[in-house]
């Protein structure tokens, strides 16, 4: 595999390489996963925080760099599951999440998506600023879509 970063060097020192092989992204040169699920999201967390990540296009920028160095199509990076750590801090890391509502914009949303952030952001658990940026960009997606989430 042919790694891109890093993308940010966490508080532990930690730098997070992802790669881009055989159309999926990888995490972890020590110990690659896919980048799908709760435990890639907890590792890409703190790209999300501005000290670390430095912003959606920092990272863009980053993934694209790295793609022409390694002689892959830029276009790739379009695919880059972004929204895996935004979901994994509305399901289980909610001291992420005002950091994730300002990445939430920056997605695609799709229904299961848009649903999923909808239906998370009627917890109270969030800070109701996390809670409205989401929605904001949930309910224009909706609107765009012709759809209507009930709380």
């Amino acid at each position: 595999m042919k790694w891109i970063g890093p993308l940010f060097t966490n508080a532990g020192g930690w730098e997070a390489y992802v790669s881009y092989h055989e159309g999926e992204w990888f995490i972890d040169k020590e110990s690659p996963i896919v980048i799908e699920g709760t435990k890639s999201g907890v590792k890409l967390l703190p790209m999300l925080q501005e000290d670390y990540g430095k912003g959606y296009e920092n990272q863009l920028k980053i993934l694209k760099k790295g793609l022409l160095k390694n002689g892959q199509n830029m276009e790739a990076v379009e695919s880059f599951p972004f929204h895996v750590p935004i979901i994994t801090a509305f399901e289980s890391m909610p001291g992420w999440v005002s950091y994730a509502s300002d990445w939430v914009k920056h997605i695609k949303l799709d229904m299961d998506i848009a649903q999923f952030l909808f239906e998370k952001c009627q917890n109270k658990l969030f800070e109701q600023s996390a809670r409205h940026k989401t929605l904001k960009v949930v309910n224009n997606w909706a609107k765009n879509k012709g759809v209507t989430f009930l709380r």
